[in-house]
């Protein structure tokens, strides 16, 4: 009878760990949860054995092998904590304390971490050995430096981040609960109810991955960028070769030509000295990839944006460096146009954002341009009453009265399927709000559209409000504006 739980919940786990490996895959953040997932399966189907033998002999070795998956529990909790809030500077705490476990692991055989049984109505259980408070206090630690992170990374989380990592921190407490286990290894006789706080722990927080999106589409984008970043890198500084030696092996080509030792007319009028060119527009398709995929990072860790780095940042400069970067294609170059900027005009923020945000208004003008066939963009950039003003308007088709309420909404888009996800203006929106300012559209279909994106520059009310986030979340947001002109 006492078995039942146990073996009830040690199958749960194996629920669980399928659950999340089936629907999210192996991630940073679902690895370690499959790691106590597999964990508490080991450790529970052992007690399920070891609360039904009579043999005293079974019993010695049972207790020592559940006892090993106990001893990485508190650890691989922590592991998952640290990918939650993405405090990656927690790695050498972590390798210590995984170090720990197996050091522990390897005393295990003996009687230093568990010092043989005891047997009580519900069976056999470990007895503590003269080591075993270390584990005791690891567990203490890594449990209050986990309730620190996720506190820690819900200050700085958006809305929808706060709410994931608030049932993060009800795991938490739950899991934290099941050290009253302890206890009867100290000879104290009552059933372990740790088994029940674990369960639910760990299933809450199943819940939240899949559920709540724990595993957040963007984190997906994230690896895939870091997978894309190095070729990228990598043909950039080809593409430079190729261009620094080009004039070289071009005045070789035509000596041998004057020369007569090559006879130019094989190779195509021109094509020669288009390699040079081809140099320079790999490196530009390459920078402006680059680009998209840093943005695609951004978009990962904005709700984690570090408010105290902030700094005045020039909005001219960072027009003049969307411009440079952006891969234009054809005469697009030619259709924008910028008034001039003032080029005290500052704002404070992130400067990386402020272009990101120019990059994507760039790309829905230009797609909306191509499919009309014909228009112009104009940029330009004014101080109003505490705000670095960014206007972004183009002539192209406008947008229908009935899909300009939704296009700061995620993954709403009107292209065409494979053309665009939806995320560009969603995170012009995450992105505005976090600097503190706000974005708004005013469209007239079959004339223009115009974006508006207000900065906070230094020293004013807006830059000073970012070190109050829980207050600022709401009204921003109520800040993102539609507006049909007629």
């Amino acid at each position: 009878m006492y078995a039942i739980p146990t073996a009830f919940v040690s199958a749960l786990f194996v629920v669980f760990g399928l659950y999340v490996l089936i629907t999210q895959g192996v991630t940073r953040l679902s690895a370690p949860f499959l790691l106590m997932c597999t964990a508490t399966f080991a450790w529970q189907g052992t007690w399920t054995l070891l609360f039904q033998t009579e043999d005293p002999h079974i019993a010695s070795v049972l207790v020592r092998v559940g006892y090993l998956f106990i001893l990485f529990l508190p650890t691989t909790f922590y592991h998952f904590v640290t990918e939650v809030a993405a405090r990656r500077r927690e790695q050498p705490v972590l390798l210590a304390s995984y170090g720990m476990c197996l050091v522990l692991a390897v005393l295990l055989p003996g009687n230093e971490v568990v010092a043989g049984y005891r047997h009580y109505f519900f069976g056999y259980y470990p007895s503590a050995g003269p080591l075993h408070p270390l584990h005791v206090l690891q567990t203490v630690l890594l449990a209050a430096r986990s309730g620190q992170l996720l506190l820690a990374a819900r200050k700085q989380a958006g809305r929808e981040a706060r709410r994931r990592l608030d049932l993060c921190f009800a795991s938490l407490c739950l899991y934290s609960l099941a050290a009253v286990d302890y206890a009867v290894n100290y000879g104290y006789a009552f059933y372990p109810p740790g088994v029940l706080f674990i369960a639910l722990s760990l299933g809450l927080l199943a819940i939240t991955i899949v559920r709540y999106h724990l595993i957040h589409p963007y984190a997906i984008a994230a690896t895939i960028a870091h997978e894309i970043a190095t070729p990228l890198a990598t043909i950039a500084m080809h593409a430079d070769e190729i261009a620094s030696v080009w004039g070289h092996v071009f005045k070789g080509y035509r000596l041998a030509v004057t020369h007569g030792l090559y006879d130019e007319q094989e190779v195509h009028s021109g094509q020669s000295e288009r390699i040079s060119e081809l140099a320079t527009a790999i490196r530009r398709e390459v920078s402006g990839t680059s680009a998209m995929v840093e943005m695609a990072l951004a978009s990962f860790t904005l709700d984690r944006l570090d408010r105290t780095r902030f700094s005045p940042h020039s909005i001219q400069q960072c027009v003049a460096s969307a411009l440079e970067r952006y891969p234009f294609r054809g005469d697009e170059r030619a259709r924008v146009t910028v008034a001039p900027i003032d080029a005290t005009l500052c704002f404070s923020g992130s400067d990386t954002l402020a272009v990101f945000v120019l990059f994507n208004l760039l790309k829905n003008a230009l797609h909306a341009i191509h499919v009309s066939g014909e228009g112009e963009i104009a940029i330009s950039a004014v101080q109003e009453q505490g705000f670095c003003v960014l206007r972004f308007r183009d002539t192209g088709p406008g947008i229908a009265p009935d899909v300009l309420p939704h296009i700061f909404d995620a993954f709403f888009s009107t292209k065409r399927h494979g053309s665009g996800a939806g995320m560009g203006l969603a995170f012009c929106r995450r992105a505005a709000e976090l600097l503190g300012g706000s974005i708004e559209c005013s469209s007239m279909r079959g004339a223009h559209t115009t974006f508006t994106v207000r900065l906070p520059v230094p020293g004013s009310p807006a830059d000073r409000a970012l070190s109050k986030p829980p207050a600022r979340s709401s009204r921003r947001r109520q800040k993102v504006k539609v507006k049909v002109e007629s």
